[in-house]
């Protein structure tokens, strides 16, 4: 064996002659932060509990290259109860040349322990670098989805998805 130095590709594409333009979701972006607070019911008349499979839409992340980085992205949840679990996922969209990306409802994390009240970092299904690139031509809109349980009136989520857009 021996001693070697090798190039990322980002860093080959920068020092190439000609340059090579990274993206800059993965070169030199931007970070942007999406915020929600969501408390169920707080829309209907009268509130009221959700069944197991109830969702909310956390969420809109803008058309366009866009990264979410979920080691830096937050998540707080009320006590939901004993067995609740929480996915985290996109609905469908259409990627950049206008073909049907399908919802995935736990795309971005799964069974996230929401029984008692505590914060989180949202990962757990990507894995590698925990983050995920959606390549959209329209906004992609990322939601949660409650498992083992209802989901009481008056639970909230709250928090935010960090991401790198320019």
């Amino acid at each position: 064996m021996a001693v070697t130095n090798e190039n990322s590709t980002q860093y080959a594409n920068a020092v190439a002659d000609p340059k090579v333009q990274n993206e800059t979701n993965d070169w030199h972006g931007r970070l942007r932060i999406a915020r929600f607070s969501f408390k169920q019911g707080q829309f209907a008349d009268p509130p009221a509990a959700g069944d197991a499979g109830s969702t909310a839409r956390l969420v809109r992340l803008p058309p366009g290259r866009c990264r979410v980085l979920l080691g830096l992205s937050y998540l707080h949840a009320s006590a939901f109860g004993a067995g609740r679990v929480l996915d985290i996922g996109w609905q469908a969209y259409n990627d950049l040349d206008g073909n049907a990306v399908a919802a995935d409802p736990n795309g971005l994390a799964d069974n996230i322990d929401v029984a008692a009240a505590e914060p989180k970092t949202v990962t757990g299904t990507i894995g590698g670098d925990e983050t995920k690139q959606f390549l959209s031509r329209d906004e992609v809109v990322i939601e949660a989805t409650v498992a083992g349980g209802t989901i009481p009136v008056d639970a909230t989520l709250s928090g935010y998805f960090v991401y790198v857009k320019d």
